[in-house]
């Protein structure tokens, strides 16, 4: 069984995969501070909790867009696998090609999603990834990763909307808010929410007309599904993508 790792500025979430079969998902929260070993404790401990045998663990691989946590997970998976976990960077086979301005700038995250989008899907194709900002990725015909858009996030949004203004009040994020709203928190979260909805339908429609036809959509991330459940444009739903092309492109590199 293998892990695999994502690190964000916030969150890190974690896999185990027995072949391309995913046999938990769970998540931890960043900490400033953290050592490899309290890291390493956590991990093992939501790993359990989620139903892993984390004595089962062989081999690791990691995607990260935090620099200075890198080697500290680096240093905590090979804690729990025994073994140097593969990194998703230069010099690792991916079997992606990019057309892009300065392919070392495109996130591992980004290129773990788009393997394993081709692997299930025909291009071209257009990802649209929810995490801190929403990004759209776009694959052309012959499958090359050719561009993409970034978009602020959706839940960051409504927190940029809260520090903003004085007169609005702090509310949290709640999917599916009322569209038209009878109190201020409400109406913050109905033009977050579905403001944001709207420009992903719209940029889905300029996405498909830019590749030359209606390219097949693919959402993931956190939100996935309650957007795609509301979206009127159509989308398949495949929540742990980054996650699936990790252990693909660990599969690809043993």
């Amino acid at each position: 069984m293998i892990l695999t790792l994502h690190i964000d500025n916030r969150i890190i979430s974690l896999a185990c995969y027995e072949g391309m079969h995913q046999a938990a998902f769970a998540s931890i929260g960043t900490e400033s501070g953290s050592t490899a070993q309290e890291y390493a404790v956590r991990i093992c401990q939501v790993l359990r909790f989620a139903g892993a045998d984390t004595d089962a663990l062989e081999g690791a691989v990691i995607s990260s867009v935090v620099p200075q946590l890198s080697h500290t997970l680096v240093q905590s998976a090979q804690l729990l696998c025994g073994c140097a976990p593969l990194r998703v960077g230069a010099g690792i086979k991916t079997g992606l090609n990019l057309r892009v301005e300065n392919a070392a700038a495109v996130g591992s995250d980004f290129i773990a999603t788009a393997v394993a989008a081709l692997e299930e899907f025909q291009p071209p194709l257009i990802i649209i990834h929810l995490a801190g900002a929403v990004t759209f990725t776009a694959i052309d015909e012959a499958g090359v990763l050719t561009g993409r858009s970034i978009l602020p996030g959706i839940e960051s949004s409504l927190e940029h909307l809260c520090q903003a203004s004085a007169q609005l009040p702090q509310v949290d994020f709640v999917p599916q808010p009322p569209l038209i709203a009878k109190g201020t928190a409400d109406a913050m979260r109905s033009g977050i929410f579905y403001g944001s909805l709207a420009a992903i339908e719209g940029m889905c429609l300029r996405y498909q007309e830019q590749l030359g036809r209606e390219a097949p959509i693919l959402i993931t991330g956190s939100l996935a599904e309650t957007i795609c459940q509301y979206a009127r444009v159509p989308m398949a739903c495949r929540e742990h993508l980054l996650h699936d092309g990790l252990a693909l492109i660990y599969a690809k590199n043993r």
